[in-house]
């Protein structure tokens, strides 16, 4: 990989002001966040808002890897790859696209892993294998603290996700493998990945070079070894002092190189001492044997790294003993390293090994408990953790670790307990790892366990019938006294329609003589999960809240005194809210809980409520009053309920209309929307004009709207090549509106421009350069009809 080219910088615009997302503003991703939203990759959750917090679940970022790479996700397969995915699904086509990339492989047992979060060390995995670079060996470069606790099939990928810039470390320290990705995280590393797959796409003219994982660069050469000059009144007994080969010239340096001798056999059980010797004192090192070492450093450096141990010889020639217990089992050497950092030429090969307890035998007690049992009793003392002893599904080369709760020895048995049940015949595999020979599992007489794994096990229980048979009647009892409706309690039919399917489906199992236990469990966890699914259809209750935090009701006094109008409040079907008509679904919002079922609010004029309507039947009505009638009028008609201040009303009086929400008659929430009164125009706050095109624009201090029962908004524009307005000038150049000229409320209705037309630039073409413009805006008010004339003279320095 060429890191100078995936590095480089590269601009990517952010409009900012075309999205609204409410609760962003304080993520760390927003701009990445505002980015993919306007490029369609991600969206928010609705209502303003995208819960950068929230957890990804595998099929949205199914959704993600797919627009991101623009994979083809049309036309949808005829079949569906996953028994969890259906092709009803909202996420079908950009699961499929995904397996069709390669990308995604599912978790056996024809089973995608449909709500499942995603971990830190999984996503750079997905998004890596996404790029399609080569990081086979990255993985030797991670330096985080909890390297270890990355697994070794996503140990490449995180390697090169930190190098290519897609994702950093917590705190600088620490990787966080088995984390849980957030919204906001993947938005920021979606975002990068985007930028570095195009860096990617457009090859560097001058690729920079890097040596690649498994290059090894040759060491110095070795100086030569001297022969040591016998020490005839250096250290004696128990002395730390150093001995120089010239006890007679201590001035001279100590250039020669100390002599170790393997006192030891050449094969020595881990936790048993390495003895050897050394003629001067100083150090002694037992190192991999793979390792040439010719300086201290590099032994110093194979210690803290932990591949290493070290002894100090206090005395020449006296035994020396260096500790194993910590030492994996291999082929070692030995070093010796005098008090002027001479390094000894090594010991021949020493062989360190363990005493091991045999394979041990795993199987799951129930759906939560695997049991692993070995041929001895266990030291309860020594047990393993969650990153040592790691449980997993599998989609494809990914590994989907399952949460462990507790890990217990009992006796012969190492008990682990999962956070959550493994469905029937799911396979899943262990792996069994320990960071060292000093924390592994050992027998009460001190022989360890082996390393192992990964070992393929499934929950299969012998009663798999039985417990088949069981579930049947307890899903059949589920239905039977469960209750039909679309209101609070009540099940959807749909919901009824999808279970009674179920369970005729395992009928047709279960009573089937010869179903293998495969088939009959496949069943058990298919019927098992529409029951899940059944009980998640349950409809909740209606809630009531505000549409919008810090949200008001906008009132103008003066529209009453002066031509009687009200705000009228309207049902759903309004299309854009003004001051007259306000729809009350941009005023409050009414929703199921977390279920999405699409709800409709009607006005009726005989009953005069709100009745809320889902799927063509009323469910519930809403009723409005106001805190204080004194302040506000409220008068039912046709069409909604007019909302009106009362005359001379103080408007420094705290009010607000009281929205009640009602199901099967009673009462189930309220919520209280403040009143605003607003009787102050809008102003222009800045001015500019665009000569090339002919363009003026003009800044509002709030929202423009044009409202044909007050003043529509028109302009009169009038043109001076001497700057003289008065009345008495001769020199007034009149532009005719929709002619010489065209005014427009921008999109964001923050400003209104006036563009002169081509004809208007032809009629000032022999007026300009120079002169002035005077413009006088009417008719430019904001959403509560307030409004005044603006005049605004316009120095016209260049033709158009």
């Amino acid at each position: 990989m060429t890191t100078a080219a995936l590095l480089s910088a590269c601009a990517y615009p952010v409009h900012a002001d075309s999205i609204s997302l409410s609760d962003i503003n304080q993520s760390y991703a927003k701009d990445a966040i505002l980015e993919l939203v306007e490029q369609g990759i991600i969206n928010g959750k609705g209502n303003g808002k995208f819960d950068p917090t929230g957890k990804i679940e595998r099929q949205d970022f199914a959704i993600i890897l797919a627009k991101a790479l623009n994979l083809d996700v049309s036309p949808k397969p005829a079949d569906s790859t996953f028994s969890d995915v259906p092709q009803d699904h909202y996420s079908y086509s950009f699961v499929e696209a995904a397996v069709k990339a390669g990308l995604i492989k599912g978790q056996g047992n024809g089973e995608f892993g449909m709500g499942q979060n995603l971990t830190r060390q999984d996503m750079a995995v997905l998004f890596v294998r996404a790029l399609g670079v080569e990081v086979e060996g990255m993985g030797s470069q991670l330096k985080f603290s909890d390297a270890a606790s990355i697994s070794y099939y996503a140990k490449d990928a995180v390697a090169a996700a930190i190098e290519l810039g897609l994702m950093n470390g917590m705190n600088g320290k620490e990787f966080n493998p088995v984390g849980q990705a957030d919204r906001q995280s993947v938005a920021l590393v979606a975002n990068r990945f985007l930028k570095v797959k195009e860096q990617l796409d457009t090859p560097s003219e001058q690729p920079v070079q890097t040596p690649k994982p498994d290059e090894v660069t040759p060491p110095p050469a070795e100086k030569p070894t001297q022969n040591p000059t016998p020490s005839t009144g250096g250290s004696s007994g128990g002395s730390t002092a150093p001995s120089y080969p010239n006890p007679g010239n201590p001035s001279s340096p100590d250039s020669a190189a100390p002599i170790v001798r393997l006192l030891s056999a050449s094969s020595v059980l881990i936790g048993e001492n390495v003895a050897v010797t050394s003629n001067e004192t100083g150090f002694v090192y037992l190192v991999p044997y793979s390792l040439n070492a010719n300086t201290k450093a590099q032994l110093e450096t194979s210690v803290a790294e932990k591949l290493a141990s070290k002894s100090v010889v206090a005395a020449a020639q006296a035994e020396t003993l260096i500790a194993t217990a910590n030492l994996s089992a291999g082929d070692y050497k030995a070093y010796a390293v005098d008090a002027a950092g001479n390094v000894s030429a090594p010991t021949g090969k020493i062989t360190l090994s363990a005493l091991q307890l045999e394979q041990p035998a795993l199987h799951f007690s129930d759906a939560r408990t695997l049991v692993i049992t070995y041929n001895e009793t266990l030291n309860p003392l020594f047990v393993p953790t969650a990153h040592e002893l790691s449980v997993y599904t599998k989609d494809g080369e990914l590994q989907l670790p399952k949460e462990v709760e507790h890990i217990n020895i009992t006796g012969r048995t190492v008990i682990v307990a999962l956070a959550e049940s493994l469905p029937m015949a799911r396979p899943v595999e262990v792996i069994y790892d320990p960071s060292s020979a000093a924390t592994a599992i050992r027998s009460a007489t001190g022989t360890i366990s082996p390393v192992f794994g990964p070992i393929m096990v499934q929950y299969l229980p012998d009663n798999v019938r039985e417990l088949f048979e069981a579930l049947i009647t307890e899903a059949e009892a589920l239905r039977d006294t469960s209750i039909p409706g679309n209101t609070a309690g009540t099940y959807p039919s749909f919901a009824f329609e999808q279970l009674n399917q179920a369970i005729l489906n395992a009928y047709s199992i279960a009573d089937n003589p010869n179903s293998p236990a495969a088939s009959l469990a496949i069943g058990y966890n298919d019927l098992i999960q529409q029951m899940k699914a059944f009980k998640n259809s349950r409809i909740e209750p209606l809630r009531v809240s505000l549409a919008e935090e810090n949200a008001s009701f906008v009132l103008n006094s003066n529209m009453l005194r002066v031509n009687g109008m009200s705000a009228q409040i309207t049902d759903s079907s309004l299309n854009e809210d003004r001051y007259d008509k306000r729809n009350i679904r941009n005023l409050i919002e009414v929703t199921r809980g977390d279920a999405f079922i699409e709800l409709e609010i009607r006005y009726d004029s005989v009953t005069n409520r709100y009745e809320i309507q889902s799927e063509g039947q009323t469910i519930g009505h809403i009723e409005i009053e106001t805190s204080d009638p004194s302040l506000i009028q409220l008068t039912a008609r046709d069409h909604g309920i007019h909302v009106a201040p009362a005359p001379n009303v103080d408007q420094d009086r705290p009010v607000s209309l009281i929205f009640k929400v009602f199901e099967k008659d009673a009462e189930i929430g309220k919520v209280e929307l403040p009143i605003r009164f607003d009787s102050e125009p809008p102003t222009v706050t800045e001015v500019t004009y665009d000569s090339a095109q002919g363009l003026f624009l003009f800044q509002s201090s709030e929202p423009v709207y044009s409202y044909p029962q007050t003043i529509q908004l028109r302009a009169q524009v009038d043109y001076s090549g001497n700057g003289d307005f008065s009345q008495n000038s001769i020199d007034i150049f009149p532009l005719v509106d929709g002619e010489d000229f065209n005014l427009e409320i921008t999109l964001d209705k923050r400003a209104v421009t006036l563009q002169l037309t081509r004809m208007g630039i032809s009629k000032l073409a022999t007026q300009l350069p120079g002169g002035k413009f005077k413009i006088m805006i009417l008719g430019m008010s904001d959403f509560a009809m307030n409004w005044q004339p603006e005049i605004h003279i316009i120095d016209a320095p260049e033709t158009p």
